[in-house]
């Protein structure tokens, strides 16, 4: 079989930097960071590396490059073929207290005592983003703990791991379906969806959110500003009256671009989550209030 080939690329800069610079770079679906004393490694798959992700990621150093103008954002890129990945991240990744009600546990890793009685979701990551040690992924969490019903139908826009659709399924939604248009990403959330037991109600698909015209009453988007503005429009339309719709991926800078943009649409804000620099949004329909 062809082993898959991925890029590395390298930044070289300081720890502080790489701090602030490395859940940005998980949300353009970068992985497998490595961090050195001035060295920041990330990897993504070369099959992903397109005129669209270089632009993204360009808008993304320029604007940390305006917040922190002594940053050095250059970087090196170079290709190598796929790696036993899982004993990398079985060597890095533990057990996440997601929630007050969720965990979020690798396959390796044994539960604890104090974890009993609580919602364990079983995840190996594979390179996938959405293992909950970002902000984001805790934030949408949180929210949908918060306002998921039972018997809801879900959408997941850009499910990576597929945590956040299997964490609505085990919360009680009748199904969630999960949208990614990486094949490595939907193979890896639908096997995390077998490993919870949850396979029946959780659909991973491959493709675009655009390519399917389902209703649901509750969405979540867990990608980035500008994906979540050009999306707004579909997954309003998309859901059901009195539905709920959670976006995250955002600085808490980018709330007010946000909350600038829903000034003509059908929606209205009812809950804000900040953790550190990262956001995370609820929102309603219009009519059901």
């Amino acid at each position: 079989m062809r082993r898959r080939r991925w890029l590395q690329i390298v930044f070289t800069l300081p720890e502080w930097y790489q701090e602030l610079l490395v859940g940005q770079l998980a949300l353009l679906s970068f992985a497998g960071f490595t961090q050195e004393e001035t060295r920041l490694t990330c990897t993504i798959a070369k099959n992903r590396w397109n005129a669209t992700l270089e632009r993204r990621l360009e808008t993304l150093l320029s604007r940390f490059r305006a917040e922190f103008p002594d940053a050095d954002t250059r970087f090196s890129v170079s290709t190598f073929y796929e790696q036993n990945w899982n004993a990398r991240w079985e060597q890095s990744t533990g057990i996440v207290e997601a929630t007050d009600r969720i965990i979020i546990k690798p396959s390796w890793k044994k539960l604890r005592k104090k974890d009993k009685g609580k919602i364990v979701l079983h995840i190996d990551p594979k390179m996938s983003f959405g293992t909950g040690h970002h902000e984001t992924t805790r934030l949408c969490l949180s929210l949908l703990q918060r306002y998921l019903r039972e018997g809801m139908k879900v959408l997941d826009v850009g499910s990576g791991t597929g945590v956040l659709a299997i964490a609505a399924v085990k919360l009680g939604a009748e199904t969630a379906t999960g949208f990614d248009q990486d094949p490595w990403a939907v193979r890896n959330a639908q096997e995390n969806a077998k490993r919870n037991k949850v396979e029946g109600r959780v659909s991973i698909r491959n493709g675009t959110f655009s390519t399917s015209r389902e209703k649901a009453d509750l969405i979540l988007s867990n990608i980035d500003l500008p994906t979540n503005l050009q999306l707004l429009p579909d997954m309003l339309k998309r859901l059901r009256r009195a539905g709920i719709l959670i976006l995250s991926g955002l600085l808490a800078g980018d709330l007010q671009k946000l909350l600038d943009s829903l000034e003509h649409r059908n929606a209205l804000p009812i809950e804000f989550v900040v953790e550190n620099e990262w956001a995370a949004v609820a929102l309603t329909n219009v009519d059901a209030t």
